[in-house]
């Protein structure tokens, strides 16, 4: 039994960080998720929706490949329509350090985002990985292409794409995890994305537990109608039996 509060999907930056595993077996991991809704009365309201996020490591390879379909239509009005694709490979070199590759397109009506391509490459550091916690940080390289509502805007960007990673888990009823990432244009540094994600989750008896997460993106440069600033809650109690 779930009772939730979720903020609107607006992300400018998706937190794949969160999402990557560390398994080190050579089985494919992941789960798969579809969504169908349908609210008939004096309206009518679809929504319609799916999620993969399927992984495999074998050997000094790992694969990772995400997908995540949204859209919701009341009467003849689509109210939200966003999705994204995202394919990363990884390549252990050391036990502190790996290389990364990926492309990722996307597209987010709520942020005024037709369509955005991305391949990056680059570095993934281990900083500390121990019994309780986790620490990674990756500077990569990412090409960018992007169309918006606003006709005028200049589409193609080399940006870096620095993220940070820790993760604590130590105790058996806590754990916390944050991901931030920065993303500024390698010309023209005032044009920068931010995103940080929160998320912790308490255990308050052995069936009942609560989950807290928050995400910010900031865009210093939005298209026309969207505001720099956005914001996503989400609370749950999760009872277990």
């Amino acid at each position: 039994m779930i009772f939730t509060y979720v903020g609107a999907q607006c992300q400018q930056v998706i937190n794949i960080e969160s999402k990557q595993y560390d398994n080190k077996d050579t089985v494919w991991h992941g789960n798969i998720e579809f969504l169908f809704n349908l609210l008939q009365n004096q309206n009518q309201v679809i929504s319609i929706g799916n999620k993969f996020n399927i992984s495999r490591t074998h050997d000094i390879h790992t694969y990772l490949f995400l997908n995540e379909f949204n859209f919701i239509r009341a009467n003849t009005q689509n109210l939200d329509y966003n999705t994204y694709q995202h394919a990363r490979y990884k390549r252990t070199i050391s036990t502190w350090l790996s290389g990364e590759a990926f492309a990722q397109t996307q597209f987010n009506q709520q942020i005024g985002l037709k369509f955005r391509g991305l391949l990056g490459a680059g570095p993934r550091m281990r900083l500390m990985y121990s019994d309780s916690m986790k620490v990674f940080v990756g500077p990569m390289w990412m090409y960018e292409y992007e169309e918006t509502t606003e006709a005028a805007a200049r589409n193609v960007h080399n940006r870096l794409s620095l993220y940070v990673s820790f993760l604590y888990f130590k105790e058996k009823n806590f754990n916390f995890d944050i991901v931030a990432y920065y993303q500024p244009d390698l010309v023209e540094f005032s044009n920068y994305r931010l995103m940080s994600e929160i998320k912790a989750q308490w255990l308050i008896t052995r069936k009942l537990g609560f989950r807290f997460s928050l995400s910010q993106n900031y865009n210093s440069v939005p298209p026309p109608g969207i505001p720099n600033n956005l914001l996503n809650i989400k609370n749950s109690f999760v009872y277990n039996f």
